[in-house]
């Protein structure tokens, strides 16, 4: 499969494109975007495919790279390959004489040669990036929450991790990026069994993941009618066992704040650490009243402890209080 200049590619695509012959690349890959890991993916398999086929890897910085240098390094001829490949890091930062050579050998043949050009920036962002966007394979390297989820599921299929139920969403919910995101499923590789199974009680191990904090983001989502930001944490609750009772415990807690503001009971009386807005006191006066329901239909056996947040947040929204 040959790759034309113009082509999109995700970043999956990518590294099995790059790490593979030149004769299925395009001259020009370009990279672009804030995210250090999915570029770090993209390097990684343009040297690994440099490596499997013996070919020069050169790199040259775009902040420091004149266009003599560069048609140089281009036209240049190793002694000991036949093939070529040359990595251009930050090539937002080249100037215009650079980048017209580059463009111009690009429309040229480009025969024996790839390169690779990574920039922090956007595309949109720059007009020189724009111009190179036109004659290369562009490769995105930004992610947002439904690619977050999705890395979570690839990286644990390449380190053959078996996540317990609710992991991968609760992970992908607390990581700031990718590169959090990779370091969080190395802790919980450490903790896998010989099979690739991790436990549940490993998910302690993950930043963010102490229970009690969990409650309470749990808690400031609901009363706050995040809905979206309440299934997240009610997952990460999931993978971490902690049952609907510190849930409840922790609706109360905000309810009983609200209505009395002095520092005796808990932590968000303390300050907390999950913020949210305050609540009114007719508000809080309702969420206690859920709270009551639910305690005593849990002591009648009418629901079970797991139910109990399904159970508050329906009653809070059937009262148009969320």
């Amino acid at each position: 499969m040959v790759i034309r200049r113009g082509a999109r590619l995700d970043v999956p695509q990518a590294e099995r494109l790059l790490a593979g012959p030149a004769s299925g690349l395009p001259p020009l890959t370009l990279a672009a975007g804030s995210d250090d890991f999915l570029r770090d993916r993209v390097v990684a398999a343009f040297r690994a495919g440099a490596a499997d086929e013996g070919a020069d890897l050169s790199r040259l910085e775009g902040d420091d790279l004149s266009a003599e240098e560069l048609a140089a390094t281009l036209t240049s001829i190793s002694l000991f390959s036949d093939a070529r490949r040359i990595w251009i890091r930050e090539g937002s930062k080249i100037d215009r004489a650079t980048e017209e050579a580059l463009l111009a050998w690009v429309d040229g043949s480009g025969e024996g040669v790839r390169v690779l050009v990574t920039t922090t920036r956007e595309i949109s962002e720059l007009k020189l990036l724009q111009s190179l966007a036109e004659k290369a394979a562009v490769v995105a390297c930004e992610a947002g929450p439904a690619e977050t989820r999705r890395w979570v599921g690839e990286l644990a299929r390449e380190a053959s991790l078996h996540l317990p139920a609710g992991a991968a969403e609760a992970i992908a919910a607390h990581a700031p990026n990718l590169l959090a995101l990779s370091r969080e499923m190395e802790k919980l590789r450490l903790h896998a069994a010989a099979d690739g199974s991790v436990p549940a009680s490993a998910l302690s191990v993950l930043a963010g993941a102490r229970s009690g904090a969990s409650a309470e983001r749990w808690a400031t989502a609901v009363l706050s009618g995040d809905a979206a930001r309440a299934r997240a944490e009610a997952a990460t609750l999931d993978a971490e066992g902690v049952g609907g009772t510190s849930c409840l415990w922790a609706i109360a807690e905000r309810a009983l704040a609200a209505l009395d503001p002095q520092p005796s009971y808990g932590s968000y009386r303390k300050g907390g650490t999950s913020g949210g807005p305050a609540l009114r006191p007719a508000e809080a006066r309702r969420a206690l009243h859920v709270v009551y329901q639910a305690d005593r239909a849990l002591k009648r056996g009418e629901i079970r402890d797991m139910e109990i947040r399904d159970y508050v947040e329906h009653g809070l929204t059937d009262a148009g209080h969320v």
